[in-house]
């Protein structure tokens, strides 16, 4: 691992992704986390040559925002709500692996 500011910014990140994925297992669906993580990378990947897929990216999103409202049933809001900390785990995974990799994302 290089020290390098990208590398640090990239594992905060990280650690507001574990936040986001804590809230949501803890089932506080309102919960402004995940939705603030999303713009976060957003913006981060935009501004940097660090690449997520943005297919990834833009569902995890909108079931993130999905996961807001507060009329689902118990069990459509269990799917909603793994849907979006898979899709934020699996961001996670990629910003691992570009700072402890080789630099280049999985996939």
């Amino acid at each position: 691992m290089d020290g390098t500011p990208l590398n640090m910014t990239t594992l905060i990140l990280v650690a507001l992704a574990m936040v986001g994925i804590f809230m949501v297992l803890r089932k506080r669906y309102d919960s402004n986390l995940p939705l603030l993580f999303y713009f976060v990378v957003l913006v981060f990947t935009n501004m940097t040559d660090r690449v997520v897929n943005p297919l990834l990216l833009y569902i995890g999103l909108v079931f993130a925002l999905l996961l807001r409202f507060e009329f689902m049933s118990s069990g459509f809001s269990k799917v909603v709500a793994f849907v979006a900390t898979s899709s934020m785990g699996l961001i996670v995974f990629v910003f691992l692996a570009e700072v402890f990799g080789d630099g280049n994302p999985p996939f």
